[in-house]
């Protein structure tokens, strides 16, 4: 990325929060404007990124890189949504083909990039994540403690999270897939002929039998690794439709799957899919 501009605080600057001692170089900008700014990696103090509530030092430089794709990251920020706002945890809506994550030198945007301007003064941070492809809901946790807390949750089984898939196949009755998953190919999930431990089991209900041959399932999962309920379904023989890596070459305009529930100890939240 270019240099816009820079700027050395000096004594009087001393103890300044850096999304306000930015107003120095966008004096016509906003605080919100600023903060996605510093989130979006678009702001350096002494060559490294910061967080916009980094207290500014005398001689430290602050450098403000050429925006690029910032109106891709204000995209994303468009296309997520809230779903609900509790006190220790939220959820947001994350559509098909958006990441979770920052992907370290990407430029692409992601929800995670977002989280600060939707959660302002919370200490946001990204609890869970869904594939590229996957939609529906996201976890956020405010701050280290709840985000502790939530993987202990999640240690013991008591976090509950619910998936709807369109698929080929119908099958004839409930089950479990309970294999293990080798995930040492970042491309590709491999299912393993060992059993896992319950937290990483894909429990399938039968929702709706369409004529065409696909069904509707619900698919719950507790802990979850990568690919699982992907890899899980089309182990089982009954693949996502849309689903470019396990599933067939079927020409869908998306993947159908989506997180649409989670309920854990003191929160619960719902995010309805519109395909169904």
């Amino acid at each position: 990325m270019n240099e816009i501009d820079r700027l050395v605080a000096d004594e009087s600057d001393e103890g300044m929060r850096v999304d306000k001692f930015l107003l120095k170089l966008l004096p016509e900008s906003g605080l919100r404007e600023r903060r996605r700014l510093i989130e979006n990696g678009l702001v350096m103090v002494n060559g490294r990124s910061c967080r916009s509530g980094l207290k500014m030092f005398p001689g430290a430089e602050v450098v403000l890189l050429e925006a690029g794709e910032m109106s891709c990251f204000v995209d994303a920020l468009a296309r997520v949504k809230v779903v609900k706002h509790g006190e220790g945890f939220g959820t947001v809506y994350k559509p098909e083909g958006l990441h979770s994550a920052a992907i370290a030198g990407s430029t692409e945007s992601s929800v995670e990039e977002c989280l600060s301007g939707i959660f302002p003064g919370q200490d946001p941070i990204l609890a869970n994540r869904l594939d590229f492809l996957t939609s529906g809901m996201l976890l956020v946790a405010f701050g280290v403690e709840r985000e502790n807390e939530f993987r202990a949750y999640e240690d013991s089984g008591t976090v509950d999270k619910i998936y709807h898939a369109r698929v080929h196949g119908v099958p004839d009755e409930d089950f479990i897939v309970k294999n293990r998953l080798d995930t040492a190919d970042r491309k590709r999930t491999r299912v393993l002929e060992e059993q896992a431990g319950p937290e990483r089991w894909s429990s399938v209900r039968l929702l709706e039998s369409c004529a065409d041959g696909t069904a509707l399932l619900e698919v719950r999962i507790a802990k979850g690794a990568r690919h699982q309920i992907r890899a899980h379904l089309a182990h089982a023989g009954f693949p996502i439709i849309g689903d470019p890596i396990y599933g067939k070459d079927d020409g869908a305009e998306r993947m159908f799957l989506h997180h649409q529930k989670i309920k854990l100890p003191g929160f619960e939240a719902v995010c309805e899919t519109g395909w169904k």
